[in-house]
């Protein structure tokens, strides 16, 4: 949920604030969703433009288009200038496709039906326990991306751009020279192998996944410099994982599962990991219970977009130390990693 710039968002204290931000929340999302529609974070990636001039490359109205543009920089994605131009902010940058570090993948999929549409059903997700997902489109959520390449094209590239920076800080906080093979489980184009590969010559990698997410894997490996230290493998790891590995990662992978389903991924994981061999999941952990109010709402709101979506959960220590000990294997350490994804490094050894 977006919020209004620092300089400008009322005191934290002010309670009627804090209500209309909770409960009108859907419009900034309805903003940025919109100026996705329009490209407006590509158009003024060149620099300052006027509503008009971007109104007549977008095809909008040009009144409407100020409004909206005067509304993102209310929240901070755009500031307007002397000369009634608006440009991108710091923030709103990250919104462009083409500039460094861009979450454009990310902040479309989150803003995109398929994530939106479930929230609507959250009262009936919390009274049943089951997921909304079904019954809003007819299939569960990894079927809808089988029948919506668009879609799965938009998942992978968005796990790209939330894994490049995670990656960077799991290779600093983690020791993998240790490793001679790092397997990344549901790893996608392998922007977070190539981020571990590349802070440690040496270590060879596996990225695995299923056939479409693995599509662009080779290419990407190739194009940061590390292909010729990695491969790409497909396949279901309900199923089996590839051997040759002695750390196998998981980066947001096990929070998509329930309890049974994740066990079976991680029995699957102890099956292939030599007995010197390390686990390491990278996901958030939910605290044992709510100390500070406000908390960071993070961990709470993934946690429910599981289970409106799908079967999956966060998880506290010591839920992933019982799904741990359930697969064969023995919780080491759980460590913070640096950085705004707010992910933790969860490392485990097999049990003889």
């Amino acid at each position: 949920m977006s919020e209004l710039p620092a300089t400008s968002r009322p005191e934290q204290s002010d309670p009627v604030s804090v209500i209309f931000r909770l409960v009108w929340g859907y419009t900034t999302s309805a903003i940025t969703h919109t100026a996705f529609e329009l490209g407006l974070p590509d158009l003024l990636e060149t620099g300052p433009r006027s509503a008009d001039d971007l109104a007549e490359e977008a095809g909008a109205h040009g009144p409407s288009l100020h409004r909206l543009l005067r509304a993102m920089a209310a929240l901070g994605i755009t500031r307007e200038t002397g000369n009634a131009d608006f440009a991108l902010t710091e923030a709103g940058a990250l919104l462009g496709s083409k500039g460094a570090g861009s979450m454009d993948a990310l902040a479309r999929l989150l803003v995109h039906e398929s994530m939106w549409r479930p929230w609507q059903g959250l009262t009936e997700s919390v009274r049943t326990g089951e997921p909304v997902f079904e019954s809003q489109f007819g299939m569960d959520y990894w079927a809808y991306m089988k029948q919506h390449p668009d879609v799965s094209d938009l998942f992978n590239a968005a796990m790209g751009d939330a894994s490049q920076a995670v990656g960077t800080a799991v290779a600093a906080a983690y020791d993998l020279t240790r490793f001679r093979t790092v397997v990344d489980v549901g790893g996608g184009n392998g922007t977070l192998l190539a981020a571990l590969l590349q802070a440690t010559p040496g270590l060879r990698g596996i990225v695995f996944d299923s056939p479409p997410g693995v599509a662009q894997a080779e290419d990407h490996l190739v194009a940061a410099g590390v292909g010729d230290r990695c491969e790409a493998k497909a396949g279901d790891f309900l199923e089996a994982l590839p051997e040759g590995g002695d750390l196998y990662v998981f980066k947001s992978v096990i929070h998509d599962w329930d309890d049974e389903r994740a066990t079976t991924i991680l029995r699957n994981c102890r099956r292939v990991l030599p007995a010197d061999g390390r686990l390491l999941i990278v996901e958030p952990v939910v605290p044992e219970a709510v100390t500070v109010s406000p908390a960071d709402p993070f961990p709470y709101l993934n946690d429910l977009n599981m289970m409106v979506s799908l079967r999956g959960k966060e998880r506290t220590r010591s839920e992933y130390e019982a799904l741990l000990t359930a697969a064969g294997f023995r919780l080491c350490d759980i460590q913070p990693v640096p950085g705004p994804e707010r992910v933790f490094l969860i490392e485990a050894t097999p049990n003889p």
